[in-house]
């Protein structure tokens, strides 16, 4: 039985935002806004608006300097989100960890339909590398979408002969694009298969970088997958943790019971939520210590 926090929680920015009459590009912008203006202040942790190489996003610097990261890739179905939406749980991990964050724009659909989205999430961690990063100081972390497109860095990286990132988070992603999918993933957004056919028009949904399951994860770095037990997308982390686990990835799972899509974001409405952040934040420090 979830907890009464969690039975009357506030709601996601997700939740909070009424869709209807709206089109993509108003929605981005109030979500961006409205996210933004609601975040709390910390006296040891700042953030700016900034980039990595081409790619425009939000940095988070702790007070003492640090060479270690957390390049994030945030969600929407590939057609909404922003920067913004990832920003409470990435100041929260700055402050805790003493970690510098990037969190990631990309270009997004149906105006720039695949293969930009990855492109630009590969193109961000290129240049996290160019600018001094090392690869093994860095953990790449998505949520829903941004979930697959962390996913897909490392398999971008064996395709080019890019030293791979140390460790991958991804909440809620969509792993298997030809999966049956329960329902509506996200409030505002169409059935997955439309918002599939939006950002992928005319693509195999096996493709690879649509589906990284498909993907040879012969070699893929520590992977930390988690997902509700209630939510549309419901198995997509557990498929992909199977493959990863006998592919030789050190794989760690968290089903979060009775949850809903990319419950971790949500660290300050429930305890379930916070729970789940404190175990990927465990997992980050394991891996860049």
């Amino acid at each position: 039985m979830p907890s009464n926090k969690f039975l009357n929680r506030p709601g996601s920015i997700w939740e909070r935002t009424s869709f209807e009459g709206k089109m993509f590009p108003e929605l981005r912008e109030e979500m961006e806004k409205r996210i933004v203006s609601e975040l709390r202040e910390y006296e040891d942790v700042s953030w700016e608006p900034g980039a990595a190489g081409r790619i425009s996003g939000k940095w988070v610097y702790p007070r003492e300097k640090s060479n270690k990261l957390l390049y994030y890739v945030h969600g929407g179905g590939f057609t909404l989100g922003s920067s913004g939406i990832p920003m409470p749980f990435l100041m929260e991990l700055s402050h805790r960890l003493g970690i510098n964050c990037f969190s990631a724009d990309y270009r997004l659909a149906p105006e720039h339909p695949f293969p930009a989205a990855p492109h630009d999430a590969f193109a961000g961690y290129q240049a996290l590398l160019d600018m001094g990063y090392k690869p093994e100081n860095i953990v790449v972390c998505g949520e829903s979408a941004g979930g697959t497109l962390a996913l897909d860095i490392p398999l971008m990286c064996k395709d080019t002969n890019t030293p791979v990132p140390k460790a991958v988070i991804a909440l809620s992603p969509l792993t298997d694009a030809s999966m049956p999918v329960n329902g509506v993933v996200l409030e505002g957004l169409d059935e997955t298969d439309e918002v599939v056919d939006m950002y992928a028009p005319g693509i195999d949904k096996k493709h690879p970088l649509i589906s990284p399951y498909y993907g040879d994860l012969e070699g893929y770095p520590a992977v930390f997958l988690s997902e509700g037990g209630a939510e549309a997308l419901g198995g997509n982390a557990i498929k992909f943790a199977q493959k990863a686990s006998v592919s030789g990835a050190d794989v760690h799972l968290h089903i979060g019971k009775d949850m809903i899509h990319t419950y971790p974001l949500d660290l300050w409405d429930y305890p379930e939520a916070m729970e789940s952040f404190e175990e990927i934040q465990l997992f980050i420090a394991q891996q860049l210590r």
